[in-house]
């Protein structure tokens, strides 16, 4: 279960994770399945960032969801005066631990680049939304069967992915596991946090803190979240 942690360690207490992905990608479902709990509606399009806040192994864990970006190469990567990944950074101050780029077949990689630059790839880990359509076919496989694109992708998260599937019982397991890559990723990292401020959203995030509009853009969720 979520209650304790499957290793028995201490955890911090505080991690921040900003979910990225394109229309149907199952994101605002993966939210919901780390955070424990129907926080955000799945059932509708995602127009404005939310913010989830819960407990886990006693530590505090703030998803943020965001709009969905394009997921068609013909269409150019998110305005970066538009809602979407910048004012999802702004709402888990002073930025991310962990960028977590939900996909279920296209992949977001040109976006991701263009808006967080080089230094996202060491703080971001691809997440497979796709558990349930890839039935018993390995992961592996359908890397190999995804392209270069996909490939390419993989290696700018240094091969740090993920397969969630939260419709299926062992989703708690899976997402345990999950938090567990994540702890990973974030020391290889020194523990730092990716800090928007340094990249191409900064001019947006000091627009929207000038104009005293941060927080409008997010609705806040607290629940606890502790199963045994």
């Amino acid at each position: 279960g979520l209650g304790t942690s499957p290793q028995g360690s201490r955890h911090p207490p505080e991690r921040r994770l900003l979910l990225l992905g394109g229309p149907q990608s199952g994101k605002t479902s993966t939210a919901n399945s780390i955070l424990g709990d129907e926080f955000f509606d799945a059932g509708t399009e995602t127009t404005h960032s939310n913010v989830g806040q819960t407990e886990i192994y006693g530590r505090r864990v703030t998803v943020v969801d965001t709009p969905p970006w394009s997921d068609t190469p013909a269409q150019p990567p998110p305005s970066l005066d538009s809602e979407g990944p910048c004012m999802g950074a702004i709402l888990c101050p002073p930025g991310p631990h962990a960028i977590l780029l939900v996909v279920k077949r296209r992949t977001l990689l040109a976006h991701i680049e263009t808006l967080f630059g080089d230094s996202a790839c060491l703080h971001t880990m691809v997440l497979f939304s796709c558990g349930d359509w890839l039935g018993r076919t390995p992961i592996e496989e359908h890397i190999l069967r995804g392209g270069r694109e996909l490939q390419r992708l993989l290696e700018y998260c240094g091969n740090y992915y993920h397969v969630l599937d939260s419709k299926t019982p062992g989703k708690d397991r899976s997402v345990s596991v999950l938090l567990d890559k994540i702890e990973e990723m974030i020391r290889e990292n020194g523990d730092k946090a990716f800090l928007p401020i340094q990249t191409e959203c900064f001019p947006i995030i000091q627009k929207r803190q000038r104009k005293g509009v941060g927080n409008q853009f997010g609705r806040v969720f607290e629940g606890k979240h502790f199963k045994s």
